[in-house]
């Protein structure tokens, strides 16, 4: 006969003793933010965490691989309460690079109250389209002794979100689709290569790919501008401590210019961002120059992840 285990519900506070310091930073890395995107059906990629919004500090502020829209995730333990719906709808018309705010707004809380999940469903039917307001409940399991399992339970979501889904996907610009192109052929020129980068699994549909290098707020950014015709590999550190982690960091320049050449650049005059960086020219209009294009980029990136990486490691964060 075969033996059952019994599915056994644990606390949360069991898995992540504090929300900010525990459970956020454990759903800010690569593939627990990876897994809440497959649960909700947005790839997601991390900004920043504690993003400042004003006077006040967002858990996590993500974007869609696949646009350029910025994603609110707001945390929190125990039961839902008024406080932390206002902050939501705080932090979502706070951020954004073109001032008019969050498209997809997440809030994750341990439990549900009916009139706050209610309310999202309110928000989802009276907000212009596009506005989309996600409720998520994260639970812990166990069989006996196991490991812990999270699970995320979607208790509120927009109205025919699949039927959504499908609509955004038909009307990508001519410009998202060549880009995916590009993108899908720079990852099948990477595999056939042996490539050492951790690429995503599915092309973006946009100018950059981000490339994880183990910690968070920091990435290596592969950049195809159309518009400029340009090229660039860039290594970015972002967060409210970004500019003291990066001049940490400069602690090695000089090490990090033999490495990688004079040519490299350094700039911490963008808020919360800084980055070390390099251009190169290249038209991804012409599919004739796509073979050099990959190869620079492929060859960049593995170098700024090999020289790069070790230093990020070794970094004292704040």
């Amino acid at each position: 006969m075969t033996t059952f285990g019994k599915l056994e519900s644990v606390s949360i506070r069991d898995g992540w003793p504090r929300e900010d310091t525990g459970f956020t930073r454990w759903l800010a890395e690569e593939e627990n933010l990876s897994a809440l995107g497959d649960e909700l059906c947005i790839p997601l990629e991390l900004v920043e965490t504690e993003s400042g919004v004003g006077s006040y500090r967002l858990d996590i502020l993500a974007r869609r691989v696949d646009s350029d829209e910025s994603v609110v995730i707001e945390n929190q333990f125990g039961s839902t309460d008024h406080g932390h719906l206002g902050q939501l709808l705080t932090y979502a018309s706070g951020v954004g690079a073109d001032g008019t705010g969050a498209r997809t707004i997440v809030w994750i809380a341990e439990r549900f109250t009916e009139p706050h999940r209610a309310a999202l469903d309110w928000l989802n039917k009276s907000t212009e389209p596009g506005i989309r307001f996600f409720g998520v409940e994260i639970q812990l399991w166990r069989i006996g002794d196991s490991p812990y399992a999270p699970k995320f339970n979607i208790v509120s979501r927009p109205n025919d979100w699949q039927k959504q889904l499908t609509q955004e996907t038909a009307v990508l610009t001519e410009t998202s689709q060549l880009y995916q192109e590009f993108w899908k052929e720079f990852i099948t020129f990477c595999e056939r290569e042996h490539t050492s980068l951790k690429l995503p699994s599915s092309p973006p549909s946009r100018w950059w790919l981000f490339v994880p290098i183990g910690r968070v707020g920091f990435h290596v950014s592969l950049n195809a501008v159309k518009k400029f015709k340009r090229l660039e590999c860039q290594l970015w550190v972002a967060g409210p401590q970004a500019k003291t982690e990066f001049r940490e960091l400069l602690l090695s320049r000089e090490k990090i210019v033999a490495e990688l050449g004079d040519q490299v650049g350094f700039d911490e005059n963008a808020p919360n961002r800084c980055k070390i960086y390099e251009t190169s020219v290249g038209d991804i209009t012409n599919r004739e120059e796509w073979p050099q294009i990959h190869s620079w980029l492929k060859e960049r990136g593995e170098r700024y992840v090999s020289v790069l990486t070790p230093l990020v490691q070794q970094l004292k964060l704040h």
